[in-house]
């Protein structure tokens, strides 16, 4: 006698098979069934345990930012504060430089030991804020601005051994969290530091390095002039070769050769002032042919 072969049943679909389908072209009660049940599980699962959050996780990936922009710390720890209130309006913000490009440590950590890892401290002299290292951590995206200083007398001092946080390093004129370019008040206090008659050593250079800077800020208002006002055909390639010049004198202040910098800033000042001159001089002859 021939053994009956019990019929295997024939697949739908996914997870469906016409055992559960009463003609074989859908689910069946039985199965529709299963699935609302599924789904109930599911939504369930979203109430009892949460959905992931977005913000949590974008709190594990910046926690630096969440724990130290805490508005508490204005009374526990208003240094702290500070520093993040720098950064938070500073260009280095605006070009996301964050908190774990200078100071290391990890970002993707809530733990507060686990984020800031080790050596995050200046007094640390592996720590990329330690005095001595901050010219190599900032140079990570100034280079230029790093070799101009490395040729001068303060890089020498600073990276002598026994002279332990002498000559001024970025921070010292620029400041760290919110950047800022000297001006003629703060120039002079920063050079009178160490420049001064209690030390004898060159007394003179605060009042030089006001003077200068002085000159060189004044290059700025020229320049917007001659932006304005000079014809486009002849704006474009004496602004090119100004624009050149004034760099370069950008990174030589960097030197800290005053005698060298005083003389490009005279020099690039003559030359932009002599075009001032030309182009006032055109304006009135027009004005003057015109008649009015």
């Amino acid at each position: 006698m021939e053994r009956s072969r019990k019929r295997q049943p024939r697949a739908l679909g996914r997870g469906v098979s016409a055992e559960d389908g009463a003609t074989g072209n859908g689910p069946s009660r039985a199965s529709r069934l299963r699935l609302m049940r599924l789904g109930c599980a599911l939504v369930l699962g979203v109430f009892a345990f949460g959905a992931p959050d977005a913000s949590r996780a974008a709190e594990v990936e910046d926690s630096c930012v969440d724990c130290h922009s805490d508005k508490d710390l204005l009374v526990v720890n208003k240094k702290l504060y500070d520093y993040y209130q720098d950064w938070q309006y500073s260009v280095h913000k605006q070009e996301e430089v964050t908190c774990f490009d200078c100071h290391g440590g990890n970002p993707e950590i809530a733990d507060k030991k686990g984020a800031h890892g080790t050596g995050l401290g200046e007094e640390d002299t592996s720590s990329a804020v330690n005095f001595k290292n901050i010219p190599d951590t900032c140079g990570q995206c100034h280079e230029e601005i790093l070799d101009s200083y490395r040729t001068s007398e303060h890089f020498k001092h600073l990276v002598r051994k026994k002279e332990e946080k002498q000559g001024p390093n970025c921070v010292t004129c620029h400041g760290s969290m919110g950047t800022s370019i000297p001006n003629v008040t703060s120039v002079e206090e920063a050079c009178v530091r160490c420049h001064n008659d209690e030390t004898e050593n060159h007394p003179e250079i605060p009042d030089d390095a006001r003077t200068i800077l002085n000159k060189f800020l004044s290059i700025d208002r020229f320049y917007r002039y001659i932006r304005v006002r000079l014809e486009p055909e002849e704006r474009g390639p004496f602004l090119d070769k100004i624009d050149a010049r004034i760099r370069d004198l950008s990174l030589r202040w960097h030197t800290f050769d005053l005698e060298e910098i005083e003389k490009d800033t005279q020099s690039v000042l003559a030359a932009i002032k002599q075009k001032r001159d030309e182009v006032r001089e055109r304006k009135a002859e027009a004005k003057a042919a015109s008649g009015d």
